[in-house]
């Protein structure tokens, strides 16, 4: 998702499946895959959208990777993101338009149990009765993420734009933030609910399970990755289906006419994407190409 909808509580959206068939970590590869066109190499890069302020700048081999595009591509546009009208979008889209609070709009038996995940978890759940269930969720999230240290401004795609936007380089978008947006507020009520249940549950423990991520992202470690990005998400089928599957299915129609193109390309797109049995990756292949993890240079060598 954009940069509300991060780290286990967007991405815990499906079941581990399939793990038996995911290689086991290599120390040296990366959250990273190399695809060839028919004129041109696409890499594609799993991104950690919050990292914390210069603790984790980019691996070697991803700085190459960019250095090596013609053209960054993200989930969304950054480089010519409207903020204002993103807020308004947001605001639009997750707050009732029948003007109900959350526990309005929650069955009594659920919001009666997100008010006490929510006191566990020391979440004033009453600052959010403005906002429908996922928005509440994505809020949730982003806060504790804060409390955490963490920042997008510090994120993988944050730093790539960086770099983009020092040389000049043309930036594109697979979506919008409006449908970004749109995907999470067309889930039925029900599957908001357990969204919001589910992000609460996670946000007493989401310090270990944030490290847990970004030591697995700096390993490549795609088995882990896959584990605690997919953990909880079976349960959740509405929710994968719209934030995982058809998205990947829609950007892998894009990644498509990437590939026939003759300028090379650095895609960036959440890691959660890049992982699964529904996955990017898995898209590309059962299209025909053949993507090989990226493997980070041992140390000496010459580039």
């Amino acid at each position: 998702m954009s940069h509300l909808l991060r780290y286990r509580t967007a991405l815990r959206a499906v079941a581990a499946l399939l793990l038996l068939a995911t290689p086991a970590a290599r120390p040296d590869s990366l959250p990273m895959w190399e695809v060839n066109g028919a004129a041109n190499r696409v890499a594609i890069l799993g991104s950690i959208h919050f990292l914390k302020p210069g603790r984790d700048p980019l691996p070697a081999a991803v700085v190459e990777a960019y250095q090596n595009a013609d053209v960054v591509v993200m989930e969304i546009d950054l480089d010519d993101l409207d903020a204002a009208a993103a807020q308004a979008s947001l605001n639009r889209l997750g707050i009732d338009p029948q003007a109900r609070t959350l526990q309005q709009i929650m069955r009594p038996g659920d919001f009666a149990a997100a008010r006490a995940k929510a006191q566990a978890a020391g979440i004033d759940l009453d600052l959010l009765q403005g906002f429908e269930p996922w928005l509440a969720a994505l809020t949730v999230t982003q806060l504790r993420l804060a409390s955490l240290g963490y920042d997008a401004n510090a994120g993988v795609e944050r730093q790539v734009l960086e770099m983009a936007q020092r040389d000049r380089k043309e930036i594109r978008g697979l979506e919008t933030v409006e449908q970004q947006f749109n995907a999470m507020d067309r889930l039925p009520l029900a599957a908001q609910s357990a969204f919001l249940l589910e992000t609460l549950d996670d946000a007493a423990t989401m310090e270990e399970q944030v490290d847990t991520i970004v030591t697995a992202w700096k390993q490549g470690d795609i088995r882990r990755l896959e584990t605690e990005f997919l953990h909880g998400l079976k349960a959740q089928p509405d929710l994968y289906r719209r934030i995982v599957v058809n998205r990947n299915r829609d950007w892998a129609g894009k990644l498509n006419v990437l590939l026939r193109d003759r300028h090379d390309y650095l895609v960036v797109v959440g890691t959660l994407h890049l992982v699964g049995p529904d996955s990017l990756i898995r898209m590309l292949e059962h299209a025909g190409y053949a993507p090989r993890q990226v493997m980070a240079p041992a140390p000496g060598t010459l580039h």
